[in-house]
This record gives structure tokens, sequence and C-alpha cells, in this order.
């Protein structure tokens, strides 16, 4: 990565690879994304697993907020999980429409929406006629957030409760609702579809964010759309319309969990592979191996905003295509000025989002010392949206800006054509009375030195999107997994093992995930020194063994709109 170049209208010191992140507590980090000040900013306690972190032989300290010194003693406790029971069955309510006749091209494709989401949080996706509808339950789920370490998280409004590990649920799940044809605002500004939000004080439902007098058009306190994890994605901005990390409020991965409780969702790019080469994994939802040409390739599809654009990641490269050509507008995007098309083909001359890093100071608060520098990501959408919500007929960017009933509503966004061919679904989520049988494949037999496989007994049907793996015999290792897309069986087998092991490989349940462990992995892997990629600074990301690539599986697309209230 170049230094002391920028991708948007927003100045950067450093690497196009900086994150502004610390690696977590368990690597030998403190844990948060944001200013350095921020070690002086605890205020959770340390007995349940929060409080400040010790690096180096330095160790945090408990912040001073209203005339209050907070001490191990007087710090304020991690929210419990709610009492809402969690959702077991991800299958959609309701019979098929059969009037309508499904779009099957570009995001509608079931091959790109296999090759694209990753992990278990997305349980199904589908285009209609006029949207594409992801069904998400919001879990990570490809890599593992590491709350606790956050110096001062969201507190729950009228309690002393900080939102932490022990909050998450998945009680709620999420819905995007991705308009097909979208009409684009001529002007790149933050009151782009400022007059759409049917509340103008800049918090609560239906409002835009405001900083002082500075709108921004985007939602105060919902998503701006979702990652291809199923995680919904936020504004870089809290509600509050204070860049997040300025707040000491996000943790290594940019995530936190909201006042309301349910799963995190993303304040910044979640960006963090230190290893170029892939041989090792993630330590957030993607990085330099995801990028299928190398870092001076186009960044990959990483999310899907709210009101109908896709999201890349971040450049890497001044040699990208489309590095400043143009630069990235206020709203976060841009429309190359030359030709050329994405890995998947779609034409990166369509206007499209980027995540950002950027160099931002410190106001004056109780948190970050003011005029103290650091850096800040963005999430995509960055002060507004390019789309004119006013022209579609409904979307989740809608549904999140107005109340008014001259948009669709839910029910009828969310409408599933009959006899589908193109769709995801994960292993567990019934679809089969809405898809046409040639979308489905036949569960294969055990493969040469195998004793099985996870899809279920051999000639169990699989849906577009369900994977399993084969059980191997001592001293074989899966090659892969086996996936069904389009009617199409890609058969993963038993292969040598590199180092074998004295006992048969696990495999994977072809059941729904259940919901995430409430306290990060006890035995994390040792944090890899530095690739080139990301070797400019300090501050990145511990290596999870729960990570997968985000190219080279897939599963996870547009974001439902949680609330951060």
């Amino acid at each position: 990565a170049a230094d002391g170049l920028t991708a948007g209208t927003k100045a950067l010191t450093g690497s196009l690879s900086d994150t502004g992140c610390y690696a977590p507590k368990a690597d030998g980090g403190w844990g948060f994304c944001g200013p350095d000040s921020c070690k002086a900013a605890y205020i959770t306690c340390a007995a349940e697993g929060g409080g400040p972190a010790t690096v180096g032989g330095v160790t945090g300290t408990y912040t001073t907020l209203g005339g209050t010194k907070y001490s191990a003693s007087t710090c304020q406790s991690f929210l419990a999980k709610g009492a809402e029971p969690d959702i077991t069955s991800w299958t959609p309510k309701g019979s098929c429409d059969s009037t309508c006749t499904q779009q099957t091209t570009g995001v509608c494709s079931g091959t790109f929406l296999a090759k694209v989401l990753v992990g278990s949080g997305v349980k199904s996706a589908y285009c209609n006629d006029k949207w594409l509808v992801v069904s998400a339950s919001g879990e990570p789920s490809v890599f593992t957030p590491n709350l606790n370490d956050i110096p001062f998280p969201p507190g729950k409004q009228g309690t002393t409760f900080r939102t932490g590990m022990s909050t998450l649920s998945t009680s709620k799940g999420q819905d995007m609702y991705y308009p097909l044809s979208v009409t684009d605002l001529s002007t790149s500004a933050g009151t782009n579809n400022k007059d759409v939000f049917d509340v103008q004080t800049g918090s609560g439902p239906y409002s835009y964010l405001i900083d002082g007098t500075t709108i921004y058009g985007l939602p105060s306190d919902a998503g701006t759309g979702m990652a291809v994890n199923g995680q919904s994605i936020f504004p870089t901005y809290n509600n509050n319309g204070k860049f997040t990390p300025e707040k000491c409020e996000v943790d290594s991965c940019s995530n936190h969990v909201g006042q309301g409780g349910g799963q995190p969702h993303l304040h910044g790019d979640p960006f963090g592979d230190q290893d170029p080469k892939g041989s090792s994994p993630d330590t957030c939802l993607y990085g330099p191996s995801n990028y299928s040409s190398g870092v001076t390739g186009h960044p990959p599809v990483i999310g899907f905003a709210a009101d109908g654009h896709l999201i890349y990641g971040r450049y890497l490269s001044s040699s990208a295509p489309g590095f400043a050509a143009p630069l990235l507008d206020v709203c976060g995007g841009h429309s190359h000025t030359a030709t050329g098309n994405d890995e998947h083909g779609f034409s990166l001359q369509g206007y499209h989002y980027h995540t950002q890093v950027f160099d931002a100071t410190c106001g004056s608060g109780p948190m970050c010392a003011a005029g103290e520098s650091f850096k800040v990501t963005s999430t995509g959408p960055f002060q507004c949206f390019k789309a004119d919500l006013t022209k579609s007929t409904g979307s989740s960017a809608l549904l999140a800006a107005t109340a008014s009933s001259s948009y669709k509503g839910k029910a009828d966004m969310g409408k599933r054509c009959c006899s589908m061919t193109d769709y995801y679904v994960l292993n567990g989520v019934d679809l089969s009375a809405d898809v046409a049988a040639s979308s489905t494949c036949t569960a294969p037999a055990a493969p040469t030195n195998g004793t099985g496989t996870t899809c279920g007994t051999a000639g169990t049907k699989l849906y577009s999107g369900n994977t399993c793996r084969p059980t191997c015999n001592t001293g074989y290792c899966p090659s892969g997994n086996t996936k069904c897309v389009k009617g199409v069986l890609t058969e993963a087998t038993c292969v040598a093992c590199t180092n074998p092991s004295p006992s048969p490989s696990p495999a994977p349940s072809p059941s729904p995930s259940p919901s995430p462990s409430p306290s990060p992995s006890s035995s994390p892997s040792p944090k890899p020194s530095l690739s080139s990629a990301s070797a400019s600074h300090t501050r990145e990301r511990r290596n999870s063994a729960l990570m997968l690539p985000v190219g080279a599986l897939a599963m996870g697309v547009v974001a439902a709109l949680a609330k951060d209230a």
C-alpha cells in the first residue's frame, strides 16, 4: 500500500491499510479502535472481563465522567442478554407468489450469492421481481467480536449497564430489502434525501444525523446496509453525529452492540487480514487475501447498501482500477471514468460505494483529548445516500427514513416468487415449497477414504447454497466443502493430510448454526508479524482461527436496519 494517499475527499497521512485499531486484549493489544486517549476512558468491570488493558507494561485507567471517577469498585457491569427468546426457525413465513417472475441476473444470480456470502449469519437470500431480500441473524460468525475490550461501550438508557458479549442474542433477526432499480441524485451532499426523513431533529426514529448544524443524509438510529456475513452496517458516525472511534465505543473490528441488544453491528471498515497470501485466516471480515487480483486489483464486494448500491472494500494501492479516478465523493462512492468490470462481471462505471480510511482530530469532550489525531474508517455510505430514495417504490433505506404509506412495506417487498431458480439458503432453512426442482442437488455418498458426509444420508435433497463436508478416515482431510449451487453439486473429497491427524477429521453440522458463545475464544491464535500490506502500523488485529475468507467461500448480503438506540 502506498503512503500519503487517499481514495476520497478526506486527507490521509500514513498507509491505505491503516485501521486505527488495536488487537484484542487476548492477543496482547488494547482491543479498540480509536485515539490513544481512549486508554484512559474505561468504565466496565475488570472482574467481568472488561476494565483497563495492560499492554507492554502500561495499564489503562478508568474514566472520570460527570464528576465521577470510575474504578474497579465503581465500574459499570455488562448488560445481560434480554428475556426475548432466540429465534430457532429462519424459514420464511407465508406462501410464494405465483404472479411474479423472479429476476436472476446481477446480484440476483444464485452463483453470485453463493460466491460472496460468508459465514452462517445470512439465513436466506433471493430476488423477486423488484428487490433482493436477505434474512439474517446478524451474527458475525466468521470472526469473534471482542466487545468486552471496548473502553466505553454503549449503555442501556436508564440503567448503569454497558453492552458486551453477555448482551448478544438472536432474538430479533434482520431483513434487508435492496431495490433492483435505482435512480441516482445528481448531487453528492449531506443534504441528499433530507426531505424524505419524517424527523428533522437528529435523533430518534426516522431522523437523519446531525452534527451541530451539519446534516448527514443517513439515518440517526438505523443501519445503512448489510455486510456479506449478515451484519448490519451503520454509519461511521454514532447517533450524535460523532465519529465512533472518538467516543471509544467500538472493538478491534469496529463493532459494538447498541442499547437495544441483539448482535453487534459495524461502525467502521471491518478490515483486518494481516496476510495478503492468505496463509493465515482473516481477523475481521476481509483483508488483502480477499482481493482476487491482489492488492493492486479492485477491492472485493463486502456488502450491500440500503439504497441499492454495492459496497466494496478499501483501496490498497494507487494502481488499483478506479483509484482516485474519480475520488470518492462525500457519499462515499464513485463511478469509474474508465471502462472495466469487477470480478463478478459488474461494470464499475456504475455508481458504487467503498470503505476508506482517513485522518480525524478529536474535538472537545470527556473521551478524546482535544486536538489529538486518529484514524477513522467508513462503512460505505459516508455522509449520504447517492440514490434518490423517492424514485424507489420501497427499500430498507426508506424504511429507516419514513413511515409514509407512499412506499411499499416489508410484506410487499419480501414476497417470494414461486419456482425460484436463483437463491441462497443456509442448511436447515426450508424453501422447498418455493424453489424449482432444477435448482436442487442430491447429497453424495461417502467419498473414497471417507466414512460419510455431513450432507445427511446419500440421496437427501440439497438446496442452492447448502454446504457440507466429507467425514474422512484417519490421515485424510476434506479438500474443501461440498456445495450445491443452482442444481450443480461441487463435491469435496478426502485427501491425505499435510500433517495427518491421529483421529478422523471433525465435520460441521448441517443444521442451522447456534447463537455465538457469550465470550471470546479462550485459546486465540498467536498474533503474526505484519505483512507488507499492513506493516506500516502496529495497531492490527488478532489472528482468529474462526475466520473464513470473504471471496473464497460465500454467504452474506445486505442489511436490515437494526436500531442503535
